[in-house]
């Protein structure tokens, strides 16, 4: 995929010169003319690189570089000063402000290219780094949970299934099966004597566990690669008659990917032994989500495609011991 990269300058030919090499060198950019346009795009777009000129008529470059990287969506995005002879203030100004490095300007077209090779090189490493973080935060929550033996397996064993039958195509599939792994991400933040209750939980403790789906979008809104997956994370406990968590969300509001990965983590859960309860049979748990569809809390074309999926294919592996919270939490 080309760099995404967002040129923050003031409309001249200096300008649009630089955006044509650039694009030349198969890159995608974009330009603004003023500081709030700046902000703005960096939010919408999440740019691999903002090249930001100090010449902006509405605000100073420093403060623009300041509001840029207060968003968590921009948090890991390089944001470059280009100043006219930088001196020492003017880079330790730029780092507080949180811009990756201050540039001079003028520079020749072919030095630019040079420093920006070198700044994506580094933005691609570091959002590598993150991710492997974010993935071993989620491995952590089964570690910690210490009763998930195979449960993301099995999740994204069903959660593909039942998306290839429903009719998404390979980049959905792809998606879902990477959520299938993150969805409870944010668990991290819920303390274990919370996530490991033997039994129910009193309101201000399921309070804290209905956290965990905006605290796992939180965690992982940085990660450009990972923004398509957001509303699957965050929307994964709404249920169809809005009675669900964070949003309270309705019927077709709730994206797709979150009602499919949904049905098949209360499969799991529902046939998977736990301290209070043993596993159910697996037509007793397809009945229970019969039953909640019936209820409108789950997507009924979702639970019968999947119910037919388990029939036809006989897909009722044998159960270890799994997660502890209840699938409501």
């Amino acid at each position: 995929m080309n760099p995404a990269i967002l040129l923050a300058d003031v409309a001249s030919a200096n300008r649009e010169g630089l955006k044509s090499f650039l694009q030349n060198q198969k890159c995608h950019v974009d330009t603004v003319a003023d500081g709030e346009s700046a902000v703005r795009c960096c939010s919408e777009m999440q740019p691999d690189l903002v090249l930001l000129f100090d010449s902006l008529p509405d605000i100073g470059s420093f403060e623009i570089c300041r509001q840029i990287k207060k968003d968590p969506l921009n948090q890991l995005t390089p944001v470059v000063l280009l100043r006219p002879s930088p001196d020492l203030w003017d880079i330790q100004r730029g780092r507080d402000a949180g811009a990756m490095d201050v540039w001079a300007n003028p520079v020749s077209h072919w030095d630019s290219l040079g420093r920006i090779e070198t700044v994506l090189r580094l933005k691609k490493y570091m959002d590598e780094q993150a991710k492997s973080a974010v993935f071993a935060l989620a491995r952590s929550i089964d570690s910690k949970q210490n009763l998930r033996n195979g449960h993301s397996d099995r999740l994204m064993a069903y959660a593909e299934q039942l998306g290839e039958s429903l009719g998404l195509g390979d980049e959905d599939l792809h998606e879902l099966r990477i959520a299938c792994w993150l969805h409870d991400v944010g668990k991290i933040s819920v303390p274990e004597s919370i996530l490991l209750r033997p039994g129910p939980l009193d309101a201000e403790e399921r309070r804290i566990v209905q956290e965990h789906p905006v605290t796992g979008e939180n965690i992982c809104k940085p990660l450009k690669s990972l923004r398509r997956l957001l509303p699957v994370i965050r929307h994964h406990h709404e249920k169809m008659d809005g009675s669900g968590y964070p949003d309270g969300l309705c019927g077709e509001a709730i994206p797709l990917k979150a009602r499919i990965l949904q049905v098949a983590d209360i499969y799991d859960a529902l046939t998977t032994n736990r301290p209070y309860r043993g596993a159910l049979p697996p037509e007793e748990a397809l009945q229970t989500l019969v039953t909640e569809a019936e209820n409108g809390w789950l997507d009924a074309s979702v639970v019968l495609k999947f119910s037919q999926i388990c029939r036809e294919r006989k897909f009722f592996p044998v159960r270890g011991r799994t997660m502890l919270a209840s699938y409501y939490a």
